[in-house]
Protein backbone atom coordinates (compact mmCIF):
# COMPACT_ATOMS: atom_id res chain seq x y z
CA UNK A 1 0.00 0.00 0.00
CA UNK A 2 1.33 3.43 -0.91
CA UNK A 3 1.44 6.24 1.60
CA UNK A 4 -1.22 8.01 -0.45
CA UNK A 5 -3.47 4.95 -0.33
CA UNK A 6 -3.15 4.70 3.43
CA UNK A 7 -3.89 8.42 3.75
CA UNK A 8 -7.11 8.04 1.75
CA UNK A 9 -8.28 5.07 3.82
CA UNK A 10 -7.66 7.10 6.97
CA UNK A 11 -9.76 9.95 5.51
CA UNK A 12 -12.63 7.52 4.96
CA UNK A 13 -12.46 6.51 8.61
CA UNK A 14 -12.27 10.13 9.77
CA UNK A 15 -15.28 11.14 7.66
CA UNK A 16 -17.48 8.33 8.95
CA UNK A 17 -16.07 6.89 12.21
CA UNK A 18 -19.38 5.14 13.01
CA UNK A 19 -19.57 3.46 9.60
CA UNK A 20 -23.06 4.66 8.71
CA UNK A 21 -22.57 6.26 5.30
CA UNK A 22 -22.63 3.24 3.03
CA UNK A 23 -21.29 -0.20 2.28
CA UNK A 24 -18.50 -1.74 0.24
CA UNK A 25 -18.41 -5.32 -1.10
CA UNK A 26 -15.22 -7.37 -1.30
CA UNK A 27 -16.19 -9.46 -4.33
CA UNK A 28 -13.40 -12.02 -3.88
CA UNK A 29 -14.51 -12.59 -0.28
CA UNK A 30 -18.24 -12.25 -0.95
CA UNK A 31 -18.37 -9.92 2.05
CA UNK A 32 -20.20 -6.61 2.39
CA UNK A 33 -19.26 -4.19 5.17
CA UNK A 34 -19.33 -0.44 5.79
CA UNK A 35 -16.80 1.73 3.99
CA UNK A 36 -15.23 2.48 7.36
CA UNK A 37 -14.83 -1.16 8.30
CA UNK A 38 -13.43 -1.92 4.85
CA UNK A 39 -10.85 0.86 5.23
CA UNK A 40 -9.82 -0.36 8.69
CA UNK A 41 -9.44 -3.90 7.33
CA UNK A 42 -7.27 -2.78 4.41
CA UNK A 43 -4.94 -0.80 6.69
CA UNK A 44 -4.75 -3.62 9.25
CA UNK A 45 -3.98 -6.43 6.82
CA UNK A 46 -1.37 -4.29 5.05
CA UNK A 47 0.33 -3.66 8.39
CA UNK A 48 0.55 -7.40 9.05
CA UNK A 49 2.49 -7.81 5.78
CA UNK A 50 4.62 -4.67 5.89
CA UNK A 51 8.39 -4.38 6.16
CA UNK A 52 8.00 -4.62 9.91
CA UNK A 53 5.00 -6.95 10.28
CA UNK A 54 2.70 -6.00 13.13
CA UNK A 55 -0.32 -8.17 14.04
CA UNK A 56 -1.81 -5.67 16.47
CA UNK A 57 -4.12 -3.83 14.01
CA UNK A 58 -5.69 -7.08 12.75
CA UNK A 59 -6.09 -8.37 16.31
CA UNK A 60 -7.74 -5.06 17.18
CA UNK A 61 -10.00 -5.35 14.12
CA UNK A 62 -11.16 -8.83 15.25
CA UNK A 63 -11.83 -7.53 18.75
CA UNK A 64 -13.78 -4.53 17.42
CA UNK A 65 -15.81 -6.45 14.82
CA UNK A 66 -16.19 -10.01 16.14
CA UNK A 67 -19.24 -10.65 13.92
CA UNK A 68 -17.73 -9.18 10.76
CA UNK A 69 -17.63 -11.37 7.63
CA UNK A 70 -13.99 -10.27 7.41
CA UNK A 71 -12.98 -11.93 10.68
CA UNK A 72 -12.06 -15.22 9.05
CA UNK A 73 -9.86 -13.48 6.49
CA UNK A 74 -8.27 -11.51 9.29
CA UNK A 75 -7.33 -14.74 11.04
CA UNK A 76 -5.97 -16.13 7.78
CA UNK A 77 -3.69 -13.12 7.33
CA UNK A 78 -2.61 -13.32 10.97
CA UNK A 79 -1.77 -17.01 10.63
CA UNK A 80 0.94 -16.09 8.13
CA UNK A 81 2.48 -13.70 10.66
CA UNK A 82 2.30 -16.18 13.55
CA UNK A 83 3.74 -18.97 11.43
CA UNK A 84 6.87 -17.15 10.41
CA UNK A 85 7.52 -14.15 12.65
CA UNK A 86 6.01 -14.61 16.09
CA UNK A 87 7.69 -16.16 19.10
CA UNK A 88 6.87 -19.76 19.95
CA UNK A 89 4.78 -18.66 22.93
CA UNK A 90 2.76 -16.08 20.98
CA UNK A 91 2.26 -18.47 18.08
CA UNK A 92 1.01 -21.22 20.37
CA UNK A 93 -1.52 -18.87 21.93
CA UNK A 94 -2.75 -17.59 18.56
CA UNK A 95 -3.11 -21.00 16.91
CA UNK A 96 -4.90 -22.44 19.93
CA UNK A 97 -7.43 -19.61 19.59
CA UNK A 98 -7.64 -19.89 15.79
CA UNK A 99 -8.15 -23.67 15.74
CA UNK A 100 -10.72 -23.47 18.53
CA UNK A 101 -12.72 -20.93 16.52
CA UNK A 102 -12.62 -23.02 13.30
CA UNK A 103 -12.19 -26.63 14.52
CA UNK A 104 -13.54 -28.19 11.31
CA UNK A 105 -11.46 -26.16 8.85
CA UNK A 106 -8.63 -28.34 7.53
CA UNK A 107 -6.59 -25.36 6.32
CA UNK A 108 -6.81 -23.72 9.74
CA UNK A 109 -5.62 -26.79 11.62
CA UNK A 110 -2.92 -27.35 9.03
CA UNK A 111 -1.51 -23.86 9.61
CA UNK A 112 -1.10 -24.82 13.28
CA UNK A 113 0.59 -28.07 12.21
CA UNK A 114 3.09 -26.17 10.07
CA UNK A 115 4.07 -23.94 12.98
CA UNK A 116 4.58 -27.03 15.16
CA UNK A 117 6.82 -28.53 12.47
CA UNK A 118 8.82 -25.30 12.43
CA UNK A 119 9.23 -25.42 16.23
CA UNK A 120 9.69 -29.23 16.27
CA UNK A 121 7.29 -29.32 19.21
CA UNK A 122 4.79 -30.25 20.62
CA UNK A 123 4.87 -33.26 18.26
CA UNK A 124 2.02 -35.22 19.82
CA UNK A 125 -0.25 -32.20 19.49
CA UNK A 126 0.88 -31.78 15.89
CA UNK A 127 0.11 -35.41 15.06
CA UNK A 128 -3.31 -35.11 16.70
CA UNK A 129 -4.08 -32.06 14.59
CA UNK A 130 -2.68 -33.57 11.38
CA UNK A 131 -4.77 -36.72 11.86
CA UNK A 132 -7.83 -34.51 12.33
CA UNK A 133 -6.93 -32.65 9.14
CA UNK A 134 -6.75 -35.98 7.29
CA UNK A 135 -10.15 -36.98 8.67
CA UNK A 136 -11.78 -33.68 7.68
CA UNK A 137 -10.20 -33.57 4.24
CA UNK A 138 -11.16 -37.12 3.23
CA UNK A 139 -10.37 -38.38 -0.27
CA UNK A 140 -8.50 -37.77 -2.42
CA UNK A 141 -5.79 -36.99 0.12
CA UNK A 142 -4.16 -33.57 -0.05
CA UNK A 143 -0.41 -34.19 -0.62
CA UNK A 144 0.61 -31.11 1.37
CA UNK A 145 -1.35 -32.26 4.40
CA UNK A 146 -0.01 -35.80 4.14
CA UNK A 147 3.55 -34.55 3.81
CA UNK A 148 3.11 -32.57 7.02
CA UNK A 149 1.80 -35.63 8.84
CA UNK A 150 4.76 -37.69 7.62
CA UNK A 151 7.12 -34.89 8.66
CA UNK A 152 5.77 -35.02 12.20
CA UNK A 153 6.25 -38.78 12.41
CA UNK A 154 9.77 -38.39 11.06
CA UNK A 155 10.52 -35.77 13.73
CA UNK A 156 9.11 -38.14 16.31
CA UNK A 157 11.54 -40.83 15.16
CA UNK A 158 8.97 -43.11 13.51
CA UNK A 159 10.06 -43.48 9.86
CA UNK A 160 7.83 -46.53 9.33
CA UNK A 161 4.74 -44.51 10.19
CA UNK A 162 5.94 -41.65 7.98
CA UNK A 163 6.26 -44.11 5.10
CA UNK A 164 2.82 -45.56 5.82
CA UNK A 165 1.24 -42.11 5.56
CA UNK A 166 3.25 -40.61 2.71
CA UNK A 167 5.19 -43.41 1.06
CA UNK A 168 4.81 -45.48 -2.09
CA UNK A 169 1.21 -46.52 -1.43
CA UNK A 170 0.21 -42.88 -1.04
CA UNK A 171 1.83 -41.72 -4.26
CA UNK A 172 0.53 -44.71 -6.23
CA UNK A 173 -2.98 -43.91 -5.07
CA UNK A 174 -2.51 -40.23 -5.85
CA UNK A 175 -1.34 -41.03 -9.37
CA UNK A 176 -4.33 -43.34 -9.88
CA UNK A 177 -6.73 -40.62 -8.76
CA UNK A 178 -5.05 -38.13 -11.07
CA UNK A 179 -5.27 -40.49 -14.02
CA UNK A 180 -8.96 -41.03 -13.29
CA UNK A 181 -9.51 -37.26 -13.16
CA UNK A 182 -7.77 -36.82 -16.52
CA UNK A 183 -9.87 -39.46 -18.28
CA UNK A 184 -13.07 -38.21 -16.66
CA UNK A 185 -12.27 -34.71 -17.91
CA UNK A 186 -11.58 -36.02 -21.41
CA UNK A 187 -14.81 -38.02 -21.57
CA UNK A 188 -16.87 -35.09 -20.28
CA UNK A 189 -15.66 -32.74 -23.01
CA UNK A 190 -16.00 -35.44 -25.64
CA UNK A 191 -19.70 -35.63 -24.77
CA UNK A 192 -19.89 -31.84 -25.11
CA UNK A 193 -17.90 -31.94 -28.38
CA UNK A 194 -15.77 -29.06 -27.13
CA UNK A 195 -12.18 -28.48 -25.99
CA UNK A 196 -11.11 -31.43 -28.13
CA UNK A 197 -7.45 -30.38 -28.28
CA UNK A 198 -7.43 -30.40 -24.50
CA UNK A 199 -9.21 -33.76 -24.51
CA UNK A 200 -6.43 -35.35 -26.55
CA UNK A 201 -3.71 -33.71 -24.46
CA UNK A 202 -5.23 -35.00 -21.21
CA UNK A 203 -5.63 -38.47 -22.70
CA UNK A 204 -1.95 -38.43 -23.70
CA UNK A 205 -0.99 -37.40 -20.17
CA UNK A 206 -3.12 -40.14 -18.63
CA UNK A 207 -1.26 -42.75 -20.70
CA UNK A 208 2.09 -41.40 -19.54
CA UNK A 209 1.05 -41.41 -15.90
CA UNK A 210 -0.83 -44.70 -15.70
CA UNK A 211 1.15 -47.50 -14.01
CA UNK A 212 1.58 -50.73 -16.04
CA UNK A 213 -0.92 -52.56 -13.84
CA UNK A 214 -3.64 -50.05 -14.76
CA UNK A 215 -4.46 -51.65 -18.12
CA UNK A 216 -8.08 -50.50 -17.90
CA UNK A 217 -6.80 -46.91 -18.19
CA UNK A 218 -5.28 -47.83 -21.54
CA UNK A 219 -8.66 -49.15 -22.61
CA UNK A 220 -10.40 -45.96 -21.47
CA UNK A 221 -7.91 -43.78 -23.31
CA UNK A 222 -8.12 -45.97 -26.40
CA UNK A 223 -11.87 -45.33 -26.34
CA UNK A 224 -11.21 -41.60 -26.17
CA UNK A 225 -8.80 -41.79 -29.10
CA UNK A 226 -11.33 -43.82 -31.08
CA UNK A 227 -14.01 -41.16 -30.55
CA UNK A 228 -11.49 -38.57 -31.74
CA UNK A 229 -10.91 -40.70 -34.87
CA UNK A 230 -7.35 -41.34 -33.72
CA UNK A 231 -7.47 -45.11 -34.24
CA UNK A 232 -3.71 -45.36 -34.80
CA UNK A 233 -3.11 -43.88 -31.36
CA UNK A 234 -5.65 -46.27 -29.84
CA UNK A 235 -3.92 -49.25 -31.44
CA UNK A 236 -0.50 -48.04 -30.31
CA UNK A 237 -1.45 -48.25 -26.64
CA UNK A 238 -4.18 -50.92 -26.66
CA UNK A 239 -3.71 -53.01 -29.75
CA UNK A 240 -1.95 -56.23 -30.84
CA UNK A 241 1.30 -55.47 -29.02
CA UNK A 242 -0.57 -54.89 -25.78
CA UNK A 243 -2.56 -58.11 -25.90
CA UNK A 244 0.46 -60.24 -26.80
CA UNK A 245 1.78 -59.47 -23.32
CA UNK A 246 -1.49 -60.49 -21.65
CA UNK A 247 -2.50 -63.74 -23.33
CA UNK A 248 -2.76 -65.62 -20.03
CA UNK A 249 -4.99 -63.10 -18.25
CA UNK A 250 -8.60 -64.04 -18.95
CA UNK A 251 -10.00 -60.79 -17.59
CA UNK A 252 -7.77 -58.65 -19.80
CA UNK A 253 -8.44 -60.85 -22.84
CA UNK A 254 -12.21 -60.67 -22.39
CA UNK A 255 -12.23 -56.91 -21.88
CA UNK A 256 -9.90 -56.31 -24.84
CA UNK A 257 -11.97 -58.49 -27.19
CA UNK A 258 -15.22 -56.88 -26.08
CA UNK A 259 -13.77 -53.37 -26.47
CA UNK A 260 -12.68 -53.88 -30.05
CA UNK A 261 -15.90 -55.71 -30.94
CA UNK A 262 -17.74 -52.48 -30.08
CA UNK A 263 -15.62 -50.19 -32.25
CA UNK A 264 -16.82 -49.15 -35.69
CA UNK A 265 -20.33 -48.72 -37.00
CA UNK A 266 -22.93 -51.40 -37.66
CA UNK A 267 -21.14 -54.55 -38.85
CA UNK A 268 -17.86 -52.80 -39.48
CA UNK A 269 -15.07 -53.18 -37.01
CA UNK A 270 -11.53 -52.24 -36.13
CA UNK A 271 -8.66 -54.46 -35.01
CA UNK A 272 -10.98 -57.45 -35.30
CA UNK A 273 -8.32 -60.08 -36.09
CA UNK A 274 -6.47 -59.25 -32.89
CA UNK A 275 -9.77 -59.12 -31.00
CA UNK A 276 -10.66 -62.53 -32.43
CA UNK A 277 -7.40 -64.03 -31.17
CA UNK A 278 -8.08 -62.60 -27.71
CA UNK A 279 -11.69 -63.78 -27.72
CA UNK A 280 -10.74 -67.36 -28.71
CA UNK A 281 -8.19 -67.50 -25.90
CA UNK A 282 -10.68 -66.01 -23.46
CA UNK A 283 -13.25 -68.71 -24.29
CA UNK A 284 -10.54 -71.35 -24.00
CA UNK A 285 -9.76 -70.13 -20.48
CA UNK A 286 -13.36 -69.46 -19.39
CA UNK A 287 -16.24 -70.60 -21.58
CA UNK A 288 -19.02 -68.50 -20.08
CA UNK A 289 -21.97 -66.79 -21.76
CA UNK A 290 -20.26 -63.41 -22.09
CA UNK A 291 -17.04 -64.67 -23.65
CA UNK A 292 -18.95 -66.86 -26.09
CA UNK A 293 -21.16 -63.92 -27.00
CA UNK A 294 -18.14 -61.70 -27.63
CA UNK A 295 -16.47 -64.35 -29.79
CA UNK A 296 -19.68 -64.91 -31.75
CA UNK A 297 -20.11 -61.16 -32.24
CA UNK A 298 -16.55 -60.72 -33.57
CA UNK A 299 -16.90 -63.68 -35.95
CA UNK A 300 -20.19 -62.21 -37.18
CA UNK A 301 -18.51 -58.89 -37.92
CA UNK A 302 -15.84 -60.81 -39.81
CA UNK A 303 -18.64 -62.49 -41.79
CA UNK A 304 -17.71 -65.94 -40.53
CA UNK A 305 -21.36 -66.58 -39.95
CA UNK A 306 -21.45 -70.37 -39.54
CA UNK A 307 -18.83 -70.32 -36.81
CA UNK A 308 -20.35 -67.18 -35.28
CA UNK A 309 -23.70 -68.93 -34.91
CA UNK A 310 -22.09 -71.76 -32.97
CA UNK A 311 -20.74 -69.43 -30.30
CA UNK A 312 -23.79 -67.16 -30.26
CA UNK A 313 -26.05 -70.16 -29.60
CA UNK A 314 -23.65 -71.37 -26.92
CA UNK A 315 -23.92 -67.95 -25.26
CA UNK A 316 -27.73 -68.18 -25.25
CA UNK A 317 -27.56 -71.68 -23.77
CA UNK A 318 -25.23 -70.51 -20.98
CA UNK A 319 -27.07 -67.29 -20.20
CA UNK A 320 -30.48 -68.90 -19.62
CA UNK A 321 -29.70 -70.30 -16.14
CA UNK A 322 -28.27 -66.93 -15.14
CA UNK A 323 -31.38 -65.11 -16.33
CA UNK A 324 -33.57 -67.59 -14.44
CA UNK A 325 -31.61 -66.97 -11.25
CA UNK A 326 -31.57 -63.16 -11.34
CA UNK A 327 -34.83 -61.30 -11.78
CA UNK A 328 -34.65 -58.61 -14.44
CA UNK A 329 -31.56 -60.07 -16.15
CA UNK A 330 -32.07 -59.45 -19.87
CA UNK A 331 -31.03 -61.93 -22.55
CA UNK A 332 -32.16 -59.68 -25.38
CA UNK A 333 -28.71 -58.94 -26.81
CA UNK A 334 -27.81 -62.64 -26.83
CA UNK A 335 -31.03 -63.67 -28.56
CA UNK A 336 -30.70 -60.80 -31.03
CA UNK A 337 -27.19 -61.87 -32.05
CA UNK A 338 -28.43 -65.37 -32.88
CA UNK A 339 -31.34 -63.90 -34.85
CA UNK A 340 -29.09 -61.50 -36.78
CA UNK A 341 -26.60 -64.23 -37.69
CA UNK A 342 -29.35 -66.55 -38.92
CA UNK A 343 -30.81 -63.78 -41.05
CA UNK A 344 -27.37 -63.08 -42.51
CA UNK A 345 -26.90 -66.76 -43.37
CA UNK A 346 -30.29 -66.89 -45.08
CA UNK A 347 -29.47 -63.76 -47.03
CA UNK A 348 -26.03 -64.97 -48.12
CA UNK A 349 -26.92 -68.59 -48.86
CA UNK A 350 -30.61 -68.39 -49.55
CA UNK A 351 -31.36 -71.25 -47.16
CA UNK A 352 -33.51 -71.55 -44.08
CA UNK A 353 -31.91 -72.13 -40.67
CA UNK A 354 -33.76 -74.45 -38.36
CA UNK A 355 -34.88 -72.78 -35.13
Amino acid sequence: MTAKGKELYQKVIALDPEGKSGNYTFEYLKATVSYTQAAEFEIAQETAFGRKPDPAPLNAFIAKYPQSPLVKSSYEYLSNYYQYYASKEDASKFFAEYSAKYPQEASVLNSYVERIIKDKEPLDKGIELAEKVKEIQGYPRNPDYMQNLAHLYALKGDPAKADEEYGKDFIDGYVSNTVYALTAYANFWLEQNRNLDSVEAMADLAVKMAPPSQWYTLQTVAGIYAKLNKTDKALAIYGPEFIKKNMTDQGVLSSYASFWSRQGKDKEGKNLESALEAARKSVELTSDYYNNYTLGNILFKLKRNDEALKYAEKAVELVKPVAAKYEGFSTQQYDKLVKDIKEAIVKSKGVEIKK
